[in-house]
C-alpha cells in the first residue's frame, strides 16, 4: 500500500493499522478526510533534499536569487500537496457483487467510481494487492466503471482483500491513497473435469423402476383453463380476445430420468478431483435439462433443475469443508 520502499514487517504493521481504522462495508465508500492518507514519493523526498541544499547554498553565498528559487519551489511543493489530496477527496467507490467463476478463471471486480464535484479528476489508480493497477479519470460530477481482473486459483467463498485507490497527480511528488474493504462474497466454483458424462448408475430408482421427471417440450398440446398464479406468458390472448376467457397453452412434455450426483459413488481421486468431477456432472445435467440432486457428506440438495438450483449445487461444492467463509482472497505467489 505504501509507496515508499519500507521493509515488509513495517509495511505489514501499517497495513494492519489502516485495516483496523477502515472497517469493511457492503455499501459505497466515500473518501473523506479521515479515509485519505498522503506521503511523499521517492521523487518527493529527493525534491525536499534538493530544496534543503538550495536553502543552505543561499545562506552560505547570501544569494537573493537562490532564496527566491528555493521559496518558489517550496510553494510548488505545497500546492502539489494540496492538489494531490484534493484529487481523491469526495470520491465515492462502490463494488458490484462479483459474478461467480470457476477455479482457474479470472474474477472480474467492477468498481463504480463517481463524484459530485465540478472539477475534473485525473490519473486515479485502483489496485488489488500486488496486481497491476487500472487508471481512470472523472469528468465534472461524472462517474465511470473500473474493472480489475484477478486470478481465481482456489475454490471457495472469499471476501475481497484491501483495495487501494491512489493518485500522484499532478507532479508525482506525493502519493495520496485510500484503503477500502468491501464485505461482499467472491464465489469460486471448483474447476469442472473434462469430458464427463452422466452415468446410468446415478439414475434414481424405486422398486426397480426408473424415476422420471417431465420436462416441458416445444410441441403445442392444446388449451386448458387458466389457474391462478400461473405464468401469464402461456396465456392464449387470441382465445381471450374471442371471448373464451383466460386459457393457458399446454405443451407436450418429455419424460426423462432423474439423477443423484452422490459423493459416495466416487471411490477414486483426491477431494479436489471428486469435487471437479461432481461439478462437471452438475453442468452436464443442467445442459441436458435433467432433474438432479446432490449428495455430499452432511449435505443433501433435493432434485430440481434451473439456474437457481445449479447455483445452489455449485456453491455447496465450492464451500465443501471450507471452515472460514470470511477468508480474504489472497493472490497466489508467482
Amino acid at each position: 500500500m505504501l509507496s515508499a520502499a519500507l521493509p515488509r514487517p513495517i509495511r505489514r504493521y501499517f497495513d494492519n493499522w489502516f485495516d483496523a481504522r477502515n472497517p469493511p462495508s457492503r455499501d459505497a465508500i466515500v473518501l473523506h478526510n479521515r479515509r485519505l492518507y498522503i506521503l511523499p514519493t521517492r521523487f518527493g523526498y529527493l525534491f525536499a533534499m534538493m530544496l534543503l541544499l538550495l536553502f543552505f547554498a543561499a545562506i552560505n553565498y547570501q544569494n537573493s536569487m537562490a532564496f527566491i528559487l528555493t521559496f518558489m519551489l517550496t510553494s510548488l511543493g505545497i500546492i502539489s500537496l494540496w492538489h494531490t489530496h484534493k484529487n481523491l477527496l469526495g470520491i465515492t467507490v462502490r463494488l458490484q457483487i462479483p459474478r461467480p467463476v470457476f477455479s482457474g478463471e479470472t474474477c472480474e471486480l467492477k468498481f463504480e467510481v463517481s463524484h459530485a464535484n465540478q472539477s475534473r479528476r485525473f490519473a486515479i489508480g485502483i489496485q488489488y494487492a500486488g496486481e497491476a493497477p487500472v487508471y481512470l479519470r472523472l469528468e465534472p460530477a461524472g462517474s465511470t466503471v473500473a474493472k480489475l481482473k484477478i486470478p481465481a486459483a482456489r475454490r471457495g467463498q472469499f471476501k475481497p482483500a484491501g483495495i487501494t485507490v491512489f493518485t500522484r497527480y499532478p507532479t508525482g511528488l506525493f502519493h495520496a491513497w485510500g484503503w477500502l474493504k468491501f464485505d461482499l462474497p467472491i464465489l469460486i466454483y471448483p474447476r469442472p473435469a473434462a469430458r464427463v458424462k452422466l452415468q446410468h448408475s446415478m439414475v434414481e430408482q424405486y422398486d426397480g423402476q426408473v424415476s422420471t421427471s417431465t420436462i416441458e417440450g416445444d410441441d403445442f398440446a392444446g388449451l386448458r383453463e387458466h389457474r391462478e398464479g400461473e405464468s401469464l406468458r402461456h396465456i392464449s390472448w387470441k382465445a381471450y380476445a374471442q371471448g373464451r376467457g383466460l386459457l393457458t397453452k399446454t405443451f407436450q412434455g418429455q419424460a426423462r430420468p432423474t439423477f443423484w450426483i452422490d459423493w459416495e459413488q466416487l471411490n477414486e481421486g483426491s477431494l479436489e478431483d471428486k469435487l471437479s468431477f461432481m461439478t462437471a456432472l452438475v453442468l452436464a445435467a443442467e445442459n441436458q435439462e435433467q432433474k438432479y440432486g446432490l449428495r455430499l457428506p452432511g449435505t443433501a440438495i433435493e432434485q430440481d433443475f434451473g439456474n437457481a438450483h445449479k447455483h445452489i449445487c455449485l456453491q455447496a461444492l465450492a464451500t465443501f469443508r471450507q471452515t472460514d467463509l470470511n477468508q480474504e482472497l489472497e493472490l497466489e505467489p508467482c
